[in-house]
């Protein structure tokens, strides 16, 4: 907004001595300095104006290649930490040890496929990079069945969901204060109905007031038909239910 303004004040200057000229003495060389002026301003402005544009949105694919990268690397660092621990366990023959790392990183696996197929690309990208980022609040997620939303959601209702999930983890992360050396952690289990997303929000830890939390949630959340239901009276456990259609 800002550099349209300055564009606009560029012109406003710039426009004063033709205009003066032309109510000084309008004559047809004044017309045609003014004319002139009038179409060099106009497709520099627009040339700045697409620049501008331009260096936005190089701006914004840095921003997703950089945390793309992050993201990379820090699943690459994940994984080697489970090569590894799986690799001494076959370097000593533990053998029960090493079929129960195989299974969780089976289990590991399985999860980030099932997110992969969630069908909203914000979402996936969001939930996937998460980790890649220093947080107070450890983040789970779960998926039932296979929840696939790719046909199932206007773009409309994709946003919706996203930022709903995003505010969701923002008012966990807000609420309470860990003491020194706990560890908070937020579990999010997708279920999928007919018309509507369910995601159930279980906390461990250090929230605060349970029924503060989840006033701090519907407060944060927005979109048409948006629901927050406490699971039971003075538990962090709460569902959002999320419709297909906005």
């Amino acid at each position: 907004m800002k550099s349209w303004k300055w564009i606009a004040a560029g012109a406003g200057i710039t426009s004063v001595i033709p205009v003066a000229w032309m109510v000084w003495k309008p004559t047809l060389a004044a017309g045609a300095v003014l004319t002139a002026w009038v179409i060099a301003a106009s497709v520099f402005g627009a040339w700045q104006v697409r620049r501008m544009e331009e260096q936005r949105a190089q701006a914004i694919v840095r921003n997703i290649e950089q945390t793309a990268i992050q993201m990379l690397n820090h699943h690459r660092h994940d994984w080697m930490n489970e090569l590894q621990i799986l690799y001494g366990y076959i370097q000593l023959r533990k053998l029960d040890k090493t079929v129960a790392s195989v299974e969780r990183i089976r289990d590991r696996m399985a999860t980030e496929s099932r997110i992969s197929k969630l069908g909203i690309p914000s979402l996936v990208f969001y939930l996937h990079s998460y980790r890649s980022f220093s947080s107070n609040l450890q983040l789970d997620v779960e998926v039932v069945d296979q929840v696939q939303l790719e046909d199932k959601v206007s773009p409309q209702a994709a946003e919706s969901i996203t930022e709903a999930i995003i505010q969701t983890v923002r008012a966990f992360q807000l609420s309470g204060k860990a003491s020194w050396g706990e560890a908070r952690q937020l579990t999010l289990t997708f279920m999928q109905q007919e018309h509507e997303l369910i995601v159930w929000a279980q906390g461990e830890g250090t929230f605060g007031e349970p029924d503060s939390l989840k006033l701090q949630i519907e407060q944060s959340v927005r979109g048409e038909g948006i629901r927050v239901e406490q699971m039971e009276p003075g538990e962090i456990s709460y569902r959002l239910y999320l419709p297909f259609v906005t």
